[in-house]
């Protein structure tokens, strides 16, 4: 049995800049938002443990450094994760980790 594809959803109109509910919040609620999440953090690492070594060389090939760095700005936890594992550790202050490129690829030594 054949499955069907799974219909997309109609993204027209959902652009967040024409709405930016960003711009609304006071400036600490901002900052506070911006910063990882510890337990978003260990969940991601938990999800990257469960993923096949295939699975993470595919993410490593696809997850170039430009695209790591939006993702980054998505989930800032990603910041601290791709640090350790480029083998910086926990300790690299998070402004310097969006604008050093991994070699390998964001998920190089995973």
């Amino acid at each position: 049995m054949a499955r069907e594809p799974m219909q997309m959803q109609n993204m027209n109109g959902a652009n967040m800049s024409a709405d930016n509910p960003m711009r609304n919040l006071p400036p600490e609620a901002k900052k506070n938002l911006l910063k990882p999440d510890e337990e978003i953090a260990a969940m991601l690492v938990a999800r990257l443990s469960a993923m096949s070594e295939q699975e993470l060389s595919m993410l490593d090939t696809v997850i170039t450094p430009e695209v790591a760095q939006v993702l980054m700005k998505l989930l800032p936890e990603l910041q601290e994760l791709i640090a350790a594992v480029e083998g910086g550790g926990a300790q690299q202050a998070p402004q310097q980790a969006p604008r050093q490129a991994p070699q390998m690829g964001a998920l190089g030594g995973m």
